[in-house]
């Protein structure tokens, strides 16, 4: 069932590449002074945060989180319940500013690390840069996700997306929205690639629900796509 459920999904992809296209053109970075990710790698999916579109906001997010588990498959760490514990142990926001905060980063700063924009905003005059404690945060969040989960190690590579809308067209009848994903390397403190674009969707609850069911795969698509470099 989910074999079948996956080749379906794959070929929705395909058929959706010119849809995508036509509403932005995706633009992947990736950091090319850390080594390229293996293919036996595996991924921590931290919790999706959507921000803005219509209908309930905690079923949108687990329609997109659960089809975003699904384009991983077998690459990805199983982590029952990660949502929760994350808002019991202190780390309820961290994936939204990790998320929100990556595009900025490799757009704005065109660097890949935390750290480093924060180092870069102190040059500017941005005592209050937002990054300042982000790096750490996420230093203390792979050793807790290690000893949460009963990991080997910590893990590798930490996969998170944030969806934004971008408001509605003047008829009310498409909303537009951007996505941001990427994946971060624990052990380098670095983000290794960032996939962002703009796309749009009809106003209406259960197609977006739709649209978000089948997002998780384009966005897996995209970040994956190592033909397409900053």
């Amino acid at each position: 069932m989910l074999l079948t459920r996956f080749l379906w999904r794959l070929l929705f992809i395909c058929s959706c590449v010119l849809f995508v296209s036509s509403c932005s053109t995706p633009r992947l970075f990736i950091n090319n002074d850390i080594p390229v990710i293996a293919d036996d790698a595996k991924f921590i999916l931290l919790p999706t945060v959507i921000h803005g579109l219509s209908g309930s906001k905690v079923e949108k997010e687990a329609v997109f989180y659960g089809a975003f588990k699904m384009a991983f498959g077998e690459r990805k760490i199983d982590t029952p319940e990660l949502s929760t514990r994350l808002k019991k142990n202190g780390f309820a926001e961290v994936s939204w500013q990790m998320s929100h905060a990556m595009h900025h980063i490799v757009t704005d700063q065109d660097c890949f690390s935390y750290t480093q924009a924060y180092q870069l905003g102190l040059e500017n005059g941005q005592v209050n840069s937002k990054f300042r404690v982000l790096g750490r945060d996420l230093e203390q969040l792979s050793l807790w996700l290690k000893q949460a989960y009963q990991l080997a190690s910590v893990p590798e590579y930490i996969a998170v997306a944030h969806i934004d809308s971008m408001g509605v067209s003047k008829a009310g009848k498409l909303i537009k929205y951007r996505v941001i994903a990427g994946v971060y390397s624990t052990q380098r403190q670095a983000l290794e690639r960032v996939v962002s674009y703009v796309t749009e969707s009809p106003n209406h609850q259960d197609t977006i629900l739709y649209d978000l069911d089948n997002l998780g795969f384009l966005i897996y698509r995209e970040l994956f796509t190592s033909s397409t470099s900053r």
